[in-house]
């Protein structure tokens, strides 16, 4: 990348957001082009991967001076009355990540503009920025006095001076445990969600904290078992981990406890809730823990350090009450343990083979094990060379990702070879050899070879994404805390983001201009100008250039503001997004092969016409004028523009007309634009119906040039890249960027009217859903399911897939009895594999619906080959619903092969089907297709013949797609289907877990006693009673195996 440009991050805030931040930069480069005493500057916005301060940076050498300064500022718009708290742990925690990124991004081999030298040598500045006031008698801030301090409030603030955190003598301590604290809170919700979310998936290790803590975890919270065959290792909490007296330790307890008892929350019966009225009813007058332990998380719940009722709709008197008790946060925090201890002990959690640094984690064969311990080995021998007299080795982020990484990296051995020594809070190398695993003993080995004195040295680690032996903080990190304090500053009681707009146009109009006569209309013009170029900027994708002190925007602005305001207004109202695309060369050949002024262009797309048309003008002056704006001026300012277009000289004018539905009563209007322009270089670019109404009013106009169809491809390709990576598209029923499905080759299919569509921001609807609504309203009644294979049913056959990927054959045949849940399945798989490749076509296909055509094929004795079932599918494909599907020769559709690719021939029809079409064939000539044939049972015998003529016309294709069929299990049926398509897999039936489970959901999601009627409670009485009486005193517990009714009895009492 060059060194002029910066890479940004990705994602944009909301419009008040989005306007603040653009109006804010516009005002600080306004004042930093108009400032003398600053030699140079660059400013950015959106710097990726810099945390909170990204939202302006800018670091400029004032000749005052000798250190550069470097702003870096987080601006928040906020449009409701909330004060703003400047100790508010989650921010500050936030504030100070962003400090750590952006410092360690300065280096003297750092070429950026705003990265380059050392941090030191670089006065930092961080400023949060808001619109949110502050109280009156709030003490915790001071102003800020120091050097920059006038420097920095002329340069940035719009409202009160800004000010900095009083410093306090725990200040290091305060924001060391606030970080460590916040960790661990954001830990235990993490682990919180992982529990709850009830999935059969592993730990996710992608994330900051679980690399920085998962060994802890280990050694304070779970057991952690062998590798098991899969390759995953099985946790579950350790029994001491309730009992632990360590601050951090108890704090995640607390935490994990309630935030369990929140996501595990469950509607309540009426019963249960009668009981809970009484529970509550003493908990009211007497707070005690164990009463609490039944409430929370079912009637009460605990937000911002109060308890506060679960519905809403508490009665106010209730709520009163509730609010007056003094109950103190251990006392919540006990009761939620008391409440989620038994639940959480009895589960078993599957995790990652490198979950707790059991052995270091390096994959592969002996050879490539053995290879990367002698690079590790050579690697930390190195170190040793600058090793302190001490015998301190020092650990930070110089030593690169490569060498600390988890994945075969020094991380890995943190745990194991690499121990806490407790009196120094280092780490050091072990001395119990032999509780190493096997590949840390090989490791260990090469270590004492080169450096028999092991035990002499200790490491002190400097880096963030490091496994942690403990929860204590060193002094680097206080001495960060320290300087990070110095450095951070608050601008408070800022103007929002319309009063910023009025500051700049007035700092505009301050300055020394040309000419002032009508210069407030002008002063606007230069700000529209102006605004929207840096808003241009802010929207770049990806990658933004710097603005600096030789940037010409607002000089630029300012020339073309000063000739004709209004114009200069109207030509700024055109569509500015689309100015950003560029045309590649050969589309410019209608204007380079004649001369187009004193033209009507006629157009499918006159806004991308024109687009084109400034492309090709250049530099030379010109200005697009939208016929649609021009009609809405109020009078007095239509008088102003006539004159400004009969004085406006040597700028070409280009009148745009884009589909205009009607003229009305603009006639008079049309003649007074028309003999304004008449005898000036002008173009009139309009959609082709209205070529004959301008015609009449334009009699200047020689001639009618047709430009020539725009499609996609006539873009370049980062243009090409643009109009997709803002293009929606509902893709079989699921929201997708049209970027994620078009590729280079697809790109060529979307031709004028699909780009038009794109430009003006509509969706583009693309294929079938594949999603039933059955599914959709019990999908958190799933399970995932077991599927076996007939040929051999023993429990190491056993899969349970995740995805339509997960098992391997071609042609995947599902045979079960009615009620199994095929359909359920093929519709969840389905899901779980666009979440993973978001890009494929699934086309599902139920065969009972489409029996007609399967009839037709049948009387009139088809031959079903490929091109036919073809023809067939593609209908399918991008019919809304199976009542829209036409059959009829009204929707025909030829086909042909070429050299094995399958193409579209003669359609005449409509563009946005041809478009689908033509896509849907591209996705099965490059094998991006999914075919699920659902119910294959459902048209046997009569149609069994037809059906498997489609599916094995799909299977022989060249080009091969994965594929699915589902079918009851009839023995005709099956040995059918098995005899064409090989063994068959089954669903399994539901393990005694998956029962109990299925029935905790179903109980959770759909049982609402409070709607049954007084016969319905009365049945679910008797039926208790009925179990009671029939147990005779025995447990129900030792008959649970035995009685299908105690299973659902005990399951609805500990529901």
């Amino acid at each position: 990348m060059d060194v002029k440009q910066y890479k940004k991050r990705s994602g944009t805030s909301g419009i008040q957001g989005q306007l603040y931040e653009t109006k804010l930069t516009s005002l600080i480069n306004f004042r930093a082009l108009h400032n003398d005493t600053i030699e140079s500057f660059h400013l950015a916005t959106n710097i990726d991967e810099i945390g909170t301060f990204d939202d302006i940076c800018l670091r400029i050498k004032v000749s005052e001076f000798d250190k550069p300064l470097a702003i870096f500022i987080q601006a928040k718009h906020r449009e409701n009355d909330k004060l703003f708290t400047f100790s508010n742990k989650k921010e500050l925690a936030q504030y100070f990540d962003s400090y750590l990124r952006i410092r360690r991004l300065f280096s003297p081999k750092n070429k950026t503009p705003i990265f380059c030298g050392k941090f030191e040598d670089v006065e930092c500045i961080f400023a949060m920025y808001t619109t949110a006031a502050t109280a009156e008698d709030d003490n915790s801030t001071e102003l800020y006095e120091g050097e920059f301090a006038d420097y920095i409030n002329e340069l940035v603030r719009t409202g009160k001076a800004c000010r900095q955190l009083v410093n306090k003598e725990d200040h290091s301590d305060f924001l060391g445990k606030i970080v460590m604290k916040e960790e661990i809170v954001c830990l235990a919700i993490n682990i919180a969600t992982f529990i709850t979310e009830r999935t059969d998936t592993e730990l996710s290790m992608n994330n900051d904290l679980m690399l920085r803590y998962h060994v802890l975890l280990a050694l304070e919270v779970f057991e952690v078992s062998e590798i098991q065959v899969e390759g995953h290792r099985f946790v579950h909490f350790r029994e001491d981990f309730f009992d632990s007296e360590n601050k951090f330790v108890v704090l995640f307890k607390n935490i994990l406890c309630l935030e369990v008892l929140k996501k595990n929350k469950s509607q309540i019966s009426d019963e249960i809730m009668i009981s809970l009225d009484s529970v509550l009813s003493e908990f009211l007058v007497e707070p005690k823990e164990e009463l609490l332990s039944k409430l929370i998380g079912k009637v009460i719940t605990y937000k911002n350090d109060r308890l506060e009722f679960v519905n809403n709709s508490t009665n106010e008197d209730l709520k009163r009450k509730l609010d007056k008790l003094n109950v103190p946060q251990t006392v919540v925090y006990k009761a939620a343990v008391s409440g989620a201890k038994e639940y959480l002990q009895r589960l078993k959690l599957k995790v990652p083979a490198f979950f707790g640094n059991k052995d270091l984690a390096i994959r592969g064969n002996d050879a490539k094990i053995d290879q990367r311990l002698t690079h590790l080995t050579t690697t930390f021998v190195k170190l040793l060379e600058n090793v302190t007299t001490d015998n301190i080795i020092t650990i930070d982020e110089s030593l690169g990702d490569g060498f600390l990484k988890l994945n075969g990296g020094l991380s890995s051995a943190v745990g194991n070879i690499l121990v806490l020594d407790y009196r120094t809070n280092l780490l050091r190398f072990t001395d119990d050899f032999e509780s190493l695993g096997s590949i840390a003993k090989r490791w260990y080995e090469k270590l004492k070879i080169k450096i028999g004195n092991l035990n002499e040295y200790k490491l002190d680690v400097k880096v963030k994404k490091f496994p942690k032996l403990s929860f204590e903080t060193g002094a680097y990190d206080d001495s960060l805390v320290r300087d990070f304090y110095n450095r951070l500053l608050f601008f408070t009681n800022q103007s929002d983001q319309g009063e910023v707009e009025d500051i700049l146009k007035r700092e505009i109009e301050d300055h020394p201009c040309y000419d002032v006569h009508r210069f407030r209309v002008r002063s606007d013009v230069i700000y529209l100008r102006y605004h929207d170029e840096i808003q241009k900027l802010w929207m770049t994708p990806k990658v933004g250039t710097y603005l600096t002190k030789k940037s010409k925007l607002y000089t630029n602005a300012v020339t073309n503001a000063m000739n004709e305001p209004l114009i200069g207004v109207l030509n700024t109202m055109h569509r500015i997004k689309n100015k950003d695309y560029v045309f590649k060369e050969e589309s410019l050949k209608i204007f380079t092969e004649r001369n187009v002024t004193g033209a009507v262009i006629a157009s499918g797309s006159p806004v991308l016409t024109s687009v084109k048309l400034e492309q090709y003008l250049g530099k030379r002056d010109h200005a697009v004028l939208d016929l649609k704006y021009i009609f809405k001026l109020p009078y007095k300012n239509l008088t102003i523009f006539y004159e400004e277009l009969t004085n406006c000289k040597d700028k070409v004018l280009i009148i745009l007309s884009n589909h205009m539905q009607s003229f009305g009563n603009c006639n008079k209007k049309l003649e007074s634009i028309a003999k304004a322009v008449n005898g000036k270089p002008t173009v009139i670019v309009v959609d082709k119906h209205s070529v004959k109404t301008i015609k009449q009013y334009f009699s200047q106009v020689h001639y009618v040039v047709n430009d020539d169809p725009i499609s996609l491809i006539d873009l370049t390709d980062e243009s090409q890249k643009m109009v997709l990576g803002v293009a929606k598209a509902k893709f079989q029923g699921l929201d997708v960027g049209l970027d994620i499905i078009i590729d280079e080759e697809s790109a060529k299919l979307i031709d004028e009217t699909m780009l038009n569509n794109i430009v003006d921001g509509k969706s583009i609807k693309i294929g079938n859903e594949y999603i039933d609504d059955n599914y959709e309203k019990n999908k958190k009644l799933y399970i995932d399911r077991r599927v076996t294979p007939k040929a051999g049913s023993d429990n190491a056959n056993r899969i349970r897939p995740q995805t339509l990927y997960d098992l391997d054959d071609d042609v995947v045949l599902l045979t079960a009895v009615p009620g199994m849940g095929k359909s359920t399945l093929m519709t969840h798989l389905s899901l779980k594999t666009k979440k993973i490749n978001p890009k494929l076509w699934i086309l599902r296909i139920n065969l009972l619906e489409h029996a007609k055509m399967l009839s037709d094929w049948k009387d009139g004795q088809t031959d079903i080959n490929m091109l036919e079932s073809l023809r067939f599918i593609c209908k399918v494909a991008i019919c809304k619903k199976h009542r829209d599907f036409n059959e009829d020769d009204e929707f025909k559709i030829e086909l042909e092969e070429v050299l094995g690719t399958v193409i579209l021939k003669n359609w005449t029809e409509d563009s946005f089907i041809e478009f689908q079409l033509k896509l849907f064939l591209y996705y099965y000539n490059t094998q991006k297709l999914i075919f699920i044939f659902d119910g294959f049972d459902e048209i046997f015998p009569d149609y069994a013949d037809q059906a498997l003529a489609l599916v094995k016309s799909v299977r022989d294709f060249t080009k091969r797609h994965k594929i699915w069929i589902t079918s009851r299990s009839y023995n005709n049926i099956k040995s059918i289907l098995e005899t064409e398509f090989g063994p068959s897999y089954g669903i399994d039936h539901f393990s005694w877990m998956e029962q109990d489970r299925y029935l905790f959901l179903y109980w959770q999601n759909k049982l609402q006693l409070s709607k049954l009627s007084s016969e319905q409670l009365q049945n679910i009485n008797d039926f208790i009673q009925f179990i009671t009486k029939k147990s005779n005193g025995v447990p129900v517990f030792n008959n649970i195996r035995h009685t299908p009714y105690f299973k659902v009895y005990t399951n609805f009492l500990f529901f």
